[in-house]
């Protein structure tokens, strides 16, 4: 659709980050760009806009996106990174807030939180922010969720080894007693009294 004049500043702003930008719905804007935090730039081109509501897509090259939606006080965001859950954030921000305040570009909660159980969930205060917008659905127009393509699962038979036999024991051999070693004296014997001779070589026997 053609920009409205209420935007044309806006969108100039946005164009001279090298970002391409439309309005897809009268005071909505849709930022596409190589850029890795869509969120950081939505909320920023909603800071830039003032007090002025309106709503901005960012969608990166990755094709994640954010959605804010700025009506002072509600400040709504929805965020969808790949194939992962929505989260959504509703905040009521005080007149000294702005979207683009550092605890909001950091992604981290605050105490302007609207709190949900479980958290980062839709409800219906969120939802009817967007309405104002003529927003029924949060994904950006034309957005397709990307395929994660899964690998194939490869079946493989592992061999199974056949578990080891046992070793068998040997029979403990009995050791044969050791022979008492033979001495070097030798002794001569009498043939009559079998008594030992003395080295006289007479028996002491008178035989």
């Amino acid at each position: 659709m053609e920009n409205t004049p209420e935007l044309a500043d806006l969108i100039d702003l946005i164009q001279a980050e090298e970002h391409t930008v439309e309005e897809v719905l009268p005071g909505v804007l849709h930022v596409k760009g190589r850029f890795s935090n869509p969120e950081r730039i939505a909320l920023r081109a909603a800071a830039d806009a003032g007090d002025r509501p309106i709503a901005v897509w960012a969608t990166s090259h990755r094709e994640d996106w954010t959605l804010i939606a700025w009506d002072r006080p509600d400040l709504v965001h929805v965020n969808q990174r790949g194939q992962t859950p929505q989260r959504w954030r509703h905040r009521e921000l005080p007149p000294t807030l702005s979207p683009d305040a550092q605890t909001f570009l950091e992604g981290a909660s605050s105490s302007f939180d609207i709190e949900t159980r479980p958290k980062h969930q839709p409800t219906t205060s969120a939802r009817a922010v967007l309405s104002r917008f003529g927003i029924t659905e949060p994904a950006p127009p034309g957005w397709v969720p990307p395929v994660i393509e899964v690998p194939a699962v490869v079946e493989k038979l592992v061999p199974v080894k056949a578990p080891r036999a046992p070793r068998a024991t040997k029979a403990a051999v009995p050791r044969t007693p050791a022979k008492p070693a033979k001495s070097d004296v030798v002794f001569k014997i009498c043939p009559t009294c079998f008594m030992a001779l003395p080295s006289t070589g007479v028996c002491d026997n008178g035989c």
